[in-house]
């Protein structure tokens, strides 16, 4: 499962004056186009979830082993250009970074909707879009976290809240419209990509121009920078102990997400782009449902238990899919599954959040980030393989074992158990 990016502090400047500029308020208009700036987003990358599955798996029938490692290939980009794309947010006009990459983003679905027209798609041209869209995600996802601050104003807890769920909101409604390719074919649904992100061009265009103040002395290298983050990780036991968990689980349970999904969906019930829409959706659904569950009940006193207890949730929401169920209830398993990873990644971030020194916050944060999604590209090969070996059916068991030994040996060895939430 996937991370988010975490949001970047910036002290800003108004480059005509030299003085702060005043930050917008939810109530001049600024906050509603920062909203559609994340929505105009996620919806195509909501798109670009089924559709990549559906052209692998349905339009190409690509075998298990190959499916994992063209997914595995486009996860790449994101992890090894991430950092880059915070640090250039960083640095430069965060509003025009998101412009241009929206922008140049357009042109990889337009390309491939031709070719597709034209009858000339093929796996070479498939991977490249998503290569495309690892790219674009790299870029584009740090400057708009980047701006949260600036659109908030005083209001930064509540904007967090409704973007992250307009965030998954706006992707399930983007794997909602992919799953009618099979009915209405990849080419409308590819043009209506490249249309959503024309609206995030025009979004990101009513937003307010940004510069970072110029730092006090030389600035050290990003590398340099980045190191700091990486070391307080592997100081602070808590830290570690999360940092930890989180890797298992983006080794052995992004796997799951990307290839095991569509291809149980295509080898297990015959079901086509619609079909796998659904179960993408269910785990968007079970991670809504635990995030207002945690929301009503006002957060939770003890964050490292309750993360040890969403791993062992998700496996055993994962268990039953190697019996002989029906679609319905390989779906309803999704969105146990999909709860468990809510509760994950809500106590996972609250536990950096508060462990982590004031001073290193956003580079833990950043190097957390890319630290927690470099499992995805190995788990893709992997659950391809282990498909490829076992069958999807009991390929599944893999990532249980894997997630059950990493979080069993991290509280063996780190009292993350024990840790209470500040003030509780």
């Amino acid at each position: 499962m996937p991370v988010r990016t975490p949001c970047r502090e910036e002290t800003l400047n108004n480059p005509d004056s030299g003085s702060a500029p005043a930050l917008p308020t939810a109530g001049n208009g600024i906050i509603a186009w920062y909203y559609t700036s994340v929505a105009a987003f996620m919806a195509p990358s909501g798109i670009q979830s089924v559709l990549l599955a559906y052209l692998l798996a349905i339009e190409l029938q690509q075998p298990a082993e190959r499916f994992g490692f063209t997914q595995m290939l486009g996860q790449l980009p994101a992890l090894l250009l991430l950092m880059v794309g915070g640090w250039l947010a960083d640095r430069v006009d965060a509003r025009r970074v998101l412009i241009g990459i929206q922008a140049l983003g357009m042109l990889m679905p337009l390309g491939l909707a031709a070719a597709l027209a034209l009858g000339r798609i093929g796996e070479g041209l498939v991977l490249a879009y998503a290569l495309a869209w690892g790219v674009v995600s790299a870029f584009a996802l740090p400057a708009r976290d980047g701006m949260l601050n600036r659109v908030a104003g005083g209001a930064v807890q509540k904007v967090v809240t409704v973007a992250i769920g307009m965030q998954f909101g706006t992707q399930m409604l983007g794997q909602a419209l992919a799953g009618q390719a099979g009915a209405w074919g990849p080419v409308g649904i590819l043009i209506a990509q490249a249309l959503l992100l024309a609206l995030g061009v025009f979004a990101a265009s009513r937003l307010p121009a940004q510069r970072p103040t110029a730092p006090e002395g030389p600035r050290p290298s990003p590398l340099r920078e980045i190191g700091g983050g990486f070391a307080v990780l592997f100081a602070d036991p808590t830290i570690r102990a999360t940092f930890l968990l989180l890797v298992g689980m983006g080794v052995f349970f992004a796997g799951v997400m990307v290839v095991l999904i569509p291809l149980a969906i295509r080898d297990l019930h015959g079901g086509g782009s619609r079909d796998i829409a659904q179960g993408l959706i269910a785990f968007g659904l079970g991670t809504l449902t635990m995030i207002a569950v945690l929301i009503r009940r006002g957060g939770v006193a003890t964050p490292g238990r309750a993360l040890c207890v969403s791993q062992f949730g998700g496996c055993a929401a994962l268990l039953p899919m190697a019996l002989d169920i029906p679609q319905w209830g390989f779906n309803a398993c999704v969105f146990a599954w999909g709860m468990g990873g809510g509760l994950a990644m809500s106590m996972s971030r609250t536990l950096l959040q508060e462990n982590a020194p004031a001073s290193h916050r956003s580079r833990v944060m950043a190097a957390f980030s890319v630290a927690s999604i470099g499992g995805a590209p190995v788990g893709s090969l992997m659950m391809g393989l282990a498909i490829g070996a076992l069958g999807a059916r009991q390929a599944v068991l893999i990532p249980v074992a894997g997630v059950l030994a990493v979080t069993l040996a991290v509280m063996a060895t780190h009292p993350i158990w024990r840790v209470r939430s500040a003030g509780r």
